[in-house]
């Protein structure tokens, strides 16, 4: 078997040669590297930013359908105290329905919470980073509030069955009552931000039909 020995090198401009041509060939080799990941994370960057507005348009969605039941929210409130008024002078309540709930629609945050514990939002540019750090937290109130406005409501539903109700009871259904004014109050702020700065540049959806069918069933005169 024969062993081919390198050869020596005859003075500093063939060892110069010969060491430009690895340096060279590391740099490329190293340079097509960086060029194949930097599309690598292009692409997941685009795939993320993508996911996170197409959350971002449901969400404004979200906020543009609950702004559609705030005057029947106002009005149902403004019901509600009439009949707390009627119950402390002795009157008859004159529900003519259920209490019912408006329609529960929230927003939604997975994802955002997916790209946090991935790493493409890392190689996003920061200000576009930081606009969907404040506007998913702007998602996560409003789905935060949303569901404690549908927890007071449903403890109103107790107003069903008034010959069953106790004192206690009407203590908590006001209490319950009161919360809803301030949730309200709350909400119209978040509606604002939502469909604002926090939206992203989306635009609402359509609402869809049995959603509109609950909201105006929600809508009607409470009492006579």
């Amino acid at each position: 078997m024969d062993i081919h020995k390198p050869k020596p090198w005859h003075g500093w401009r063939e060892f110069l040669k010969e060491y430009l041509i690895i340096v060279v060939g590391v740099l490329t080799a190293l340079g097509a590297e960086q060029v194949v990941e930097a599309f690598h994370w292009r692409h997941e960057v685009e795939v993320e930013r993508r996911a996170l507005l197409s959350e971002a348009r449901d969400n404004v969605s979200t906020a543009a359908y609950r702004q559609s039941e705030q005057a029947c929210v106002d009005a149902r409130l403004a019901q509600l105290a009439e009949v707390f008024r009627r119950h402390a002078r002795g009157q008859p309540l004159g529900l003519l329905r259920p209490v019912a709930r408006p329609p529960l629609w929230v927003a939604t945050t997975g994802s955002w919470d997916i790209a946090v514990s991935g790493q493409a939002l890392g190689h996003m540019p920061q200000d576009e980073k930081l606009a969907f750090s404040n506007a998913f937290n702007t998602y996560k109130a409003f789905g935060g509030l949303r569901h404690e406005e549908d927890a007071d409501w449903r403890r109103l539903s107790l107003l069903d069955h008034p010959d069953i109700l106790e004192g206690a009871d009407w203590s908590n259904l006001r209490e319950a009552w009161g919360e809803l004014l301030g949730i309200s109050h709350r909400m119209r702020s978040l509606n604002t931000e939502l469909l604002g700065a926090s939206a992203l540049g989306q635009r609402p959806g359509q609402v869809p039909n049995p959603e509109v069918a609950l909201s105006q069933a929600f809508c009607a005169p409470l009492i006579g």
